[in-house]
Formats: C-alpha cells, structure tokens, sequence
C-alpha cells in the first residue's frame, strides 16, 4: 500500500460543503486514489477530501504536473480495469492535462477526471486571477476526447453527474469522463444534504453479447477454415478471460498475433502465438495473414492498416469477422479510428463475451495451430550493450520473473525473452504516442501492483524519461516500489530514422540525421535527475562488464521497497558506438 499522509486531529464526518458532496461521491465509487497537482480552484474540493474523509478513500498521491496525475491514472486503469480519480486546476491545468488525457483516450482506459472552475457567479470571483481561471464551457477544451462531461450547478447534481460519469466510464468501450466543480458551489454551505445513492444500484450494464445468428455464422466460419487466424487486440485483465481465449485458439487451430501496443492478452510463448507481439507488421506477420482463410479481429486497433497497409500486400482474400464496440467512440475530431477495412461480417459486442459465447458454442477441444510459431535466434553481444543483454541480466536478477510486471518497453525489446505468461505481465504502450508519459504510467501500474504483492519494472526511451521524469518524485514521496531502466540511445533515435529516410529519398547526407536529435554536449545525468528527486539513480552503466552489478542493485532496491532508475547506454545497432557520426563543428 502507498504511503498516504495523514491529517491531524479527526475528519468532520458532517456533510455540511458543496464540496463534501463530490468528495462522498468519489468514495461511494470506490475510488482508493486521487492523483493530482494543487490548485486554487478545488480548494474547497481539497478540504473535503483531507478533513472531510481523512484523505483515505480516496487518498492524495502529490504529483509535480497534471500530465503526471493523469498519467498515473492512466496506468492504474491499465492494470487494473478500473477508474482511479484524477484531479486538475482549472482551464490552465486543464490544458496541461490535455496530452495525457489524449493518451487515455486512445487507449480506452476507464477515468474519473475531476475539475474546477471560478467561480461561475462573477460577483464571487477575486480579482483577476478568478477571471482568466473561469472559462464559458472549460470541458470543450478536451470534449472531443472524453466519453462524457458535466458542470452540475446544484448538491444535487453533483451526485447525478458523478453517478453518470462512473457508469460511463466503465462502460465498454471506456475513455475517461470530466466533472467540472464550480468554484462558488464547492464552498456554499448546504441547506439540505442531497440523499447519497447506493453505488451499487449504479453500475455498468453488462457486456454486450452477439447475436446467436452471429455467434452461428462464426461458428460455421470456422469449421470450414483450415487456416484460420485470431488477432487478440484489447481484452480484460481477468484471469478467466485470458483463459477463455487460450481455449478457444486451442478449439480452432488458430495461430494468434497480438499487438505490442496494447497489455498482455495470450501467453506469448503458447504454440498458437506464432510470432511475438508487434508494433507494425512485418514480413512474417503479411506472409501468415496472406495465408489465412479466416480473421477473427477481436478489438484489433488498427485492422486496416494490417490487412489493406498504404505500401501494399493486403487486400486479404480471408473471410473476416471484425467484432468492436469502439465505433462508439470515433468523432471527426481525432483520425484515432483508423484506416476503414473489409469485414465479412461486423459485430458489436465486447470481445471477450464473444470468445465465451464461442467456447460454448464450440464445445472445446484440442487443435495444433496450422503453422508453427516463428522464434527469433536471440544473441547478446559479447563486446557492447544491446537489449538482449539487458533482457537477459534482468530476467536472471529475479527469482521468479514471471511474477514480474512490465509497465512498458522501449524501442529494440526482445520479447522472445520474455514471455508474457498472464494477464499482468505487460501493460502496453501509451494509446495516443505522445511520449512523456512513461513515468507516470508506469507509476500508475506499480500503484496497482503494489496493492496485490506484484512488482513492477519499467524499460524506457530516454527522450521519453526527459520528458516526464519528474514523474518519480510522486513514487518517492508515497512509497510505490518500481524499477526504471532507460534504455539511453543519447538521441530521439526513432526520429534520427525519420531525418535518414528524408535523406535518402532527396539525396543528401545521411551522417547528418543526428542534428537537432542527439542528447550530447552536454550529456544528461540521468542518475542524478533521479537522486535529486529522492530515487536511487545508477549509471550511467557504458560497459557490459558493469551490467549484472547495476541490475542486481536495482532489483535489490525493489525488493526492499525503493524507486531505482538506471540509465544504462544502448547505442543503437546501426550507429556502433554512441559517438559515430555526432561531432560538433
């Protein structure tokens, strides 16, 4: 459990505030955490939930930036299904926000995003600092990215708007949902306490089925197949769920792909999982889909860009079902829906009800997938750092790895080295690729995983880690174990790639894709960017030879409870050393 700190004297269990209300709200919601960076405008909100609750359930995890407390939302709703609250300051921390509200979205992660304005009554508001904080309609800033949002004018309606939010969010497909508190209604005084629902008369409906007619048609689809594939893109994070789609690969004689931007849904090193997980599809992963007769895309993010790709090879001649509730939540606002792709047949329903109506249907059974799996020969390098050497040295630092959750992995990772084994094991990437967020994310997924007994590890980008890494203060201050190794290429290497392919096409000098990228002159100290926050920061690790050590004292700081961050450099395979081709002139 985090380190939450403690109010003096005891709470006024009087519910006697405007702000007393929204704060009952978030407890009868079952919401355990609120992360957040202060802010005038909720200090009515504040008080309520410190001297009103206790600060427990929720309780106050201190963040240095907005984009850090949604962020660490974020990736507790990553590992666990569940919203966690999420407070920000106004339109100004509001627009902070934004990015990593973004990231949430395309992520469909479930959210309780609460905010304040100035007061809406002018007569209230101080001078200047209430009137540029006051905004007409301050959710239309991130409206477009939010499954719902309310400003309640009442007590009263604050507990109908929160009620609506929590059923919202939850419901499939989730992205976050935003409660604006007026400033003047946090602090009136109540007449009248509104009567406090019951929650559990306010919850989600269930997941939507499929028809049996399209349950039948699946089916048939099936037995007729003999090459038949299953893409497994979002799914639970329950273990009976990761269940059922073992058993139906192992009913059809699927071969399973699963995509490395989304959390762990299959066990990676299972037979049916023919390649490992994948951020774009490469040629192995065209050459099984070109041979299939049959699709399953169940919550697949992005279909049209694997099966009809812009550079060519798609236009499968496969049957295809395409089962997806995130049509819901597709505007004009944002292209997050992805290119369109043929299906042969469409069905709104949660994926997992899918699978379990299909395990019925099937009846189970055993089928060896129709093409054997596709492993890498993985080789650490004898002489220099690679991601294969840290993959293994920190696999062989923990006693039982398989109880070790990645909260995110960098560019290069070899995930033939580390199977993914259960539901916990991988939480995904950020959903909308606004790097900065890997911190805070991460510390979001350790947050979780700290209340179940699970370690957490995360391996970052460097440029990613800069961003945000001051992100790890909150981790320091409320005692969330976890483990950062940045994997430090000194560059924003993915867009030095970018600078070549430019390059090439127009003609010009390759050897300069590192200006305006590369992190040198001076270097970043990353160890001690970490120190100053209150972490244990190691490196920078340059040498193979120093590698076992900086992990194993890593490891040992998790077990103990700590925050380690190790910057280790990884020049990237084309580039040799961390020096060629980057000198000043």
């Amino acid at each position: 459990m985090p380190y939450l700190d403690t109010p003096e004297g005891q709470p006024d269990d009087k519910v006697a505030w405007g702000s007393d209300v929204a704060a009952q709200m978030l407890r009868r919601s079952g919401i355990k955490y609120v992360s957040l960076n202060p802010g005038a405008s909720y200090r009515g909100f504040h008080d309520s939930i410190v001297n009103h609750l206790g600060n427990r359930d929720p309780g106050m995890l201190l963040c240095l930036h907005e984009d850090h407390a949604i962020g660490i939302a974020h990736g507790y709703a990553k590992a666990t299904g569940m919203p966690m609250g999420a407070i920000v300051h106004s339109n100004v921390g509001l627009m902070h926000a934004h990015m990593g509200i973004f990231n949430a979205y395309c992520d469909r992660v479930p959210m309780m995003i609460m905010g304040a304005t100035g007061p809406v009554d002018s007569h209230q508001r101080r001078p200047w600092i209430d009137w540029i904080h006051t905004s007409a309609d301050q959710a239309g800033i991130v409206r477009d990215i939010l499954k719902f949002d309310n400003q309640p004018s009442s007590a009263e309606g604050i507990v109908d708007a929160m009620s609506r939010a929590y059923i919202s969010t939850r419901t499939l497909p989730s992205a976050p949902v935003y409660i604006v508190l007026d400033a003047g209604l946090q602090e009136s005084s109540l007449e009248n306490v509104p009567d406090m629902p019951d929650m559990t008369r306010f919850q989600p409906p269930t997941g939507v089925h499929a028809s049996k007619a399209d349950t039948d048609a699946i089916v048939a689809m099936i037995k007729a197949a003999e090459r038949p594939v299953i893409l497994f893109g979002r799914g639970s994070r329950k273990q009976e769920d990761w269940d059922a789609r073992v058993r139906l690969a192992e009913a059809t004689g699927a071969c399973v792909m699963t995509d490395l931007k989304l959390a762990a849904c299959f066990p990676t090193d299972h037979p049916a999982h023919v390649i490992e997980p994948f951020n774009q599809a490469g040629k192995v992963e065209r050459e099984i889909i070109a041979d299939a007769d049959l699709i399953i895309c169940l919550e697949w993010v992005d279909i049209g860009g694997l099966l009809c790709p812009p550079t060519g090879g798609g236009n499968t001649r496969a049957k295809i079902v395409q089962v997806s509730l995130d049509h819901h939540l597709h505007n004009g606002a944002h292209t997050v829906y992805q290119s369109m792709s043929p299906a042969d047949l469409r069905i709104a329903a949660a994926p997992d009800s899918v699978v379990a109506d299909l395990n019925a249907a099937l009846g189970g059974g055993t089928k060896k997938p129709w093409r054997e799996a596709v492993r890498k020969d993985r080789k650490a390098s004898t002489d220099r750092i690679t991601m294969v050497s840290v993959c293994e040295t920190l696999r062989g630092a923990f006693d039982d790895p398989d109880k070790v959750s990645l909260a995110g992995v960098s560019r290069g990772w070899p995930c033939d080295l580390w199977p993914l084994r259960d539901p916990g094991a991988y939480m995904g990437k950020d959903g909308g690729g606004g790097i900065g967020s890997g911190a805070s994310i991460s510390i979001g997924v350790a947050l979780a995983n700290d209340d179940i007994g699970r370690q957490t590890v995360a391996v970052l980008g460097d440029g990613d880690f800069m961003m945000g890494g001051h992100a790890i203060y909150t981790a320091v201050k409320h005692k969330i174990p976890l483990l950062v190794l940045i994997n430090n290429n000194q560059s924003y290497f993915n867009d030095e790639l970018h600078q070549e392919t430019v390059a090439k096409r127009r003609n010009r000098p390759v050897s300069n894709r590192w200006i305006g990228q590369a992190m040198m002159d001076p270097m970043l100290d990353i160890a001690k960017f970490c120190e100053a926050q209150g972490a244990t920061g190691i490196g920078p690790v340059k040498d193979l030879k120093d590698l076992k050590a900086a992990i194993e004292k890593g490891v040992a700081v998790l077990n103990e409870g700590g925050v380690c961050v190790i910057d280790i450099h990884v020049p990237p395979a084309d580039r040799g050393t961390s020096s060629t081709g980057m000198r000043n002139t």
